[in-house]
């Protein structure tokens, strides 16, 4: 077998490294070139003369590559793009008010009571003790910073 008889290979291997690549570079760009290459496999399997003519079929390739993607990301795009996950915002906690249900001081945290649920606390000025009302200052990973309300 000589080199153009294994052009179907190489365009069916190169395809699935793009659409495999896919995967690694967001975009939804790059598919459409890996089954543009799916494509050029098929048509180089199937029409005998084309596989000696390798520029005609970078050409081809170049052709149904844009063609796809022109036709078909706008369908697709919606269907395969990926959720955003979106981190908490620290405006949220800043300047909102809590509750002590543990003593809390600057050294040993305690914790207090916000949106239902309790949280780690540390005090960066004066202690609190349960009861006593805090405002968030901050959010640091779990730990909210909090300051003692007069």
């Amino acid at each position: 077998m000589d080199f153009y008889s294994y052009l179907p290979y190489i365009w069916l291997i190169l395809g699935l490294i793009f659409i495999g690549l896919e995967f690694f570079i967001p975009g939804f760009v790059i598919f459409f070139f890996g089954a543009g290459a799916v494509i050029m496999a098929v048509l180089t399997g199937l029409i005998p003369g084309l596989s000696v003519h390798i520029p005609l079929q970078i050409i081809i390739w170049l052709a149904t590559s844009i063609m796809t993607l022109g036709f078909f990301r706008r369908f697709f795009r919606n269907t395969f793009r990926g959720k955003l996950i979106e981190t908490e915002d620290e405006e949220e906690f800043r300047g909102k008010l809590a509750t002590v249900v543990e003593p809390v001081s600057e050294n040993h945290p305690g914790r207090v009571t916000f949106q239902g649920t309790t949280w780690k606390a540390v005090t960066f000025d004066q202690p609190a003790q349960p009861g006593d009302t805090v405002e968030i200052m901050k959010k640091e990973n779990l730990t909210l910073i909090v300051s003692k309300r007069e």
